[in-house]
């Protein structure tokens, strides 16, 4: 390496630094804001806090899972039914491309709101076990109708999109019955779109990082104040610590088929 390049990588360091000193320093102090208020709450409100948000929760909980599922399946029903009268009346000219972008772009986002709705299903599935200790079965009878929905509509809504996908883009293929439909449906895709989930998948990577060292700050200031116990920070850091390993051994791996 030439004695240049070296002193860039100074230079490069160097300006860098500051910006970081700087956000290390403003890092600190916010820091110091919230665990001061951590304190400030926990005095004041301590365990009051904890126990209105579980009452919330469990009053929210039974009935959650299927208002949301409902309202994600009405919203999917209607986006699904509009791309698919679009789709009838593409010609397949160059003049009209921009529709099909904008068929495939409203079915993201109902993969989105189906995904999320899913999220949410198994959150709530979590919350709700403490609905077994009440004498309400029709509480439970609803919960657990409402999960089942949550997840029969996800994966119904999931495969009438990817579905309607294949019919756009002939050269896909996989199904959303299959274990392995995410390997098949990659390994199908072109060049320009691999790209595009390459791109998201390092998005998410960096998203879940930053998540990570978030909750991981919630999870101490919990710790040390509200008693949250040191499991909330186990996990945190079981999914900090996969996320991450995964990643760099992925990331080695491709390194040497490039190599070979």
């Amino acid at each position: 390496m030439s004695n240049n390049r070296v002193e860039e990588i100074k230079k490069e360091d160097k300006k860098a630094f500051k910006s970081f000193a700087i956000m290390m320093v403003i890092s600190a102090i916010v820091g110091a804001i919230i665990g001061s208020g951590s304190i400030y709450l926990q005095e004041h409100m301590g365990n009051n806090l904890s126990d209105f948000l579980l009452n919330a929760l469990m009053m929210i909980t039974p009935y959650a899972s299927l208002v949301l599922s409902i309202l994600v399946i009405v919203v999917s029903v209607v986006i699904y039914s509009n791309s698919r009268k679009k789709l009838k009346l593409w010609n397949q000219s160059d003049e009209q491309e921009e529709i099909i972008d904008n068929i495939e772009e409203k079915l993201s986002y109902v993969l989105l709101f189906a995904s999320v709705n899913l999220i949410i299903g198994f959150f709530f599935f979590g919350a709700g076990m403490g609905l077994f200790s009440e004498d309400s079965y029709g509480k439970v009878i609803l919960f657990f109708f409402g999960f089942i929905v949550c997840v029969v509509s996800t994966v119904l809504i999931q495969n009438k999109v990817v579905n309607l996908e294949k019919e756009i883009n002939p050269f896909l293929n996989g199904s959303v019955y299959d274990f392995k439909f995410s390997q098949k449906w990659l390994d199908s895709c072109d060049e320009a779109i691999k790209l595009n989930v390459y791109k998201s998948s390092f998005k998410a990577h960096k998203s879940v990082t930053n998540t990570c060292l978030i909750l991981w700050i919630v999870c101490v200031l919990g710790y040390s104040f509200f008693d949250f116990g040191i499991m909330p920070l186990v996990m945190v850091t079981i999914i900090w610590l996969v996320q991450t390993v995964s990643y760099c051994i992925e990331s080695i791996k491709c390194s040497k088929n490039k190599i070979n």
